[in-house]
């Protein structure tokens, strides 16, 4: 099924003729629970990966305070889907012996079950995203690449480009050139479950993204904002209009509102640009002007279950002069 966005519900394009030519296309990803295949592009998904490639691992120090089993993260996962269809059942729940279920799957999958977990040990990581270009377009180096994987830790890193989030690593491939795949990747026992997404399908769609406020030439930025004023809606241009909420790849930066705003420059002088990023929630908060017009019955917050920080989003860069460039990120 398609995803579709409605139009805005201001054109400042034609408002304002002067944004044109910061204007650029993001892919909107609308990812939604599903089984994806190890062909098809997906958030959370199974990934193309050659058999005679080691799986990665993470070398970071890491911040255990919120881990637990990834077993236990789908069980209960599972279990509060469950409990949600029951109640819209009608049915009258003992919360009682809902408490005493959840405490048995805590100590189901407690840690200390898994014989096989070495604290010490560099954990393998988990997918994070498969992308292939033939359903994103505007991914770089197409004429070198048609598929890009992603993938990350899911614990709390200290000294991470930004600290107290998942560690990102990315591979850039062919997908003609994997002949014989791995079918049982390794996979940590433990993570953070606000960093462990569900599998998801993926609705790709292109639309245009403008900078956000800060980022636009002063006089702009004047001009936006008197605008906004007289219409009465100061959120016009920043919610409805600049970037898009979600799960998307590559478009505009985020909105500098955690820290004051810097450049993403490369090790190599080179500025950096936003390759994919990820959010806790589809819908930008306040403003439901971007959901799907599909989506009619409010199910689709937030279907991949990542939670960044607060509620917000983890945006990653890349280096345009070469792939191998260290990539940054940072949380807005």
């Amino acid at each position: 099924m398609t995803r579709t966005t409605p139009p805005r519900p201001h054109d400042v394009a034609k408002q304002f003729p002067a944004l044109a030519q910061y204007a650029k296309p993001a892919v909107r990803l609308h990812p939604r629970r599903g089984e994806p295949g190890v062909g098809d592009s997906s958030i959370g998904g199974p990934l193309l990966w050659p058999a005679d490639e080691p799986w990665p691992t993470c070398e970071l120090a890491h911040d255990d305070f919120q881990d637990e089993t990834l077993d236990y993260t789908f069980a209960m996962r599972a279990y509060l889907a469950d409990r949600d269809r029951r109640e819209e059942r009608g049915e009258a729940l003992d919360w009682d012996a809902e408490r005493r279920r959840m405490a048995a799957l805590e100590a189901e999958y407690d840690v200390a079950e898994y014989p096989e977990y070495e604290a010490d040990a560099p954990p393998p990581l988990i997918p994070l995203a498969q992308l292939h270009y033939r359903d994103v377009p505007g991914l770089p180096w197409a004429d070198r690449f048609d598929l890009l994987q992603l993938l990350w830790c899911p614990r709390d890193h200290p000294d991470a480009d930004t600290p107290y989030n998942p560690a990102f690593q990315l591979r850039w491939r062919r997908a003609e050139s994997i002949n014989e795949r791995l079918t049982e990747p390794p996979r940590p026992v433990v993570g953070n479950g606000d960093y462990v997404p569900n599998p998801c399908v993926v609705h790709p769609e292109v639309v245009t993204e403008y900078p956000v406020y800060r980022e636009l030439p002063e006089t702009l930025q004047q001009a936006v904002a008197h605008w906004a004023e007289a219409i009465d809606d100061e959120s016009a241009y920043l919610l409805d209009a600049s970037v898009a909420p979600g799960w998307k790849a590559v478009g505009h930066g985020g909105n500098w509102a955690i820290i004051d705003p810097y450049p993403m420059t490369c090790e190599c002088g080179e500025l950096q640009l936003p390759l994919f990023t990820v959010d806790s929630g589809e819908s930008g908060g306040d403003s439901r002007s971007w959901d799907a017009v599909e989506d009619t019955d409010g199910r689709y917050s937030n279907p991949v279950e990542i939670i960044i920080g607060r509620a917000y989003i983890l945006q990653l860069y890349y280096c345009p002069a070469f792939e191998q460039h260290v990539n940054r990120t940072e949380m807005f």
